[in-house]
């Protein structure tokens, strides 16, 4: 009994709970001052290392597809893959991808790389160091185009064909406009046999005050607008749309 008395709790007693503790509030102190602490240091490795280095890396993926599928590519670094499949390429230098098929001719596209839009934003917000780090590791561009579609149907083969002989009948032709024929792009400023030779012939030539127009159906109706035999702008048919818009260079 004179143990159990000595060591007997008394009623009146309340366990005071770690909340209810005098330390408490100092580590919850504590706490409030690490935050703003671990934001400068994310603030600054983001500011040392770049923010695009970061969020995208020095690689790009690029997607490469053909028609009909199991067709080997190869890059002009000497890595193949059979497609589908994807090159894992560093993302500030220009590639060439060569394609064959059975008895087909061979067929090529080009990647070109560039500045992401997005880069001088993330340089004036982060600064001109972040931005130095990312040119530096190449970071801040991107590859054109994403993906990469090889086409070895008799149409793909035909387009490829027409691409090809414009290109050998006209060697002066411009590396942007050589880049934009291959992929079957339209350019500001190409020709209008430039812009035949990337898109094909026109399902309708039209007029519309002192431009002419170039009107393809597939796979939507795009028109596009040439003042002198030099295009300027396209427009897609949109409901209330009244004006064409130019090309961006």
């Amino acid at each position: 009994m004179a143990c159990e008395e000595k060591y007997k709790v008394p009623e009146n007693h309340r366990k005071t709970s770690f909340k209810e503790s005098k330390e408490a509030p100092a580590q919850g102190k504590c706490r409030k001052v690490k935050k703003p602490i671990l934001t400068l240091m994310l603030c600054a490795f983001v500011f040392l290392t770049g923010c695009a280095t970061i969020t995208t890396g020095k690689y790009q993926n690029v997607l490469v597809t053909s028609e009909p599928p199991g067709i080997q590519v190869r890059s002009c670094t000497g890595v193949s893959l059979i497609t589908p499949g994807s090159f894992e390429l560093v993302r500030n230098e220009d590639y060439t991808l060569f394609a064959e098929y059975s008895d087909c001719e061979p067929q090529q596209k080009e990647l070109k790389h560039k500045l992401q839009g997005s880069f001088w934003t993330n340089t004036l917000i982060w600064g001109a160091t972040s931005g130095a780090v990312d040119l530096a590791s190449g970071a801040s561009d991107e590859l054109v185009p994403k993906k990469v579609h090889f086409d070895f149907t008799s149409a793909g083969q035909a387009v490829a064909s027409r691409q090809h002989s414009y290109l050998e009948s006209n060697p002066d032709t411009t590396e942007e406009v050589r880049f934009a024929i291959l992929n079957d792009l339209a350019k500001k400023g190409m020709t209008k046999e430039e812009l035949m030779a990337s898109l094909g012939k026109p399902d309708l030539i039209d007029q519309e005050g002192e431009a002419e127009v170039f009107v393809y159906n597939n796979p939507e109706v795009q028109r596009y607008y040439l003042e002198n035999g030099i295009l300027k702008g396209t427009v897609a048919p949109k409901k209330n749309q009244q004006k064409w818009s130019r090309l961006t260079p």
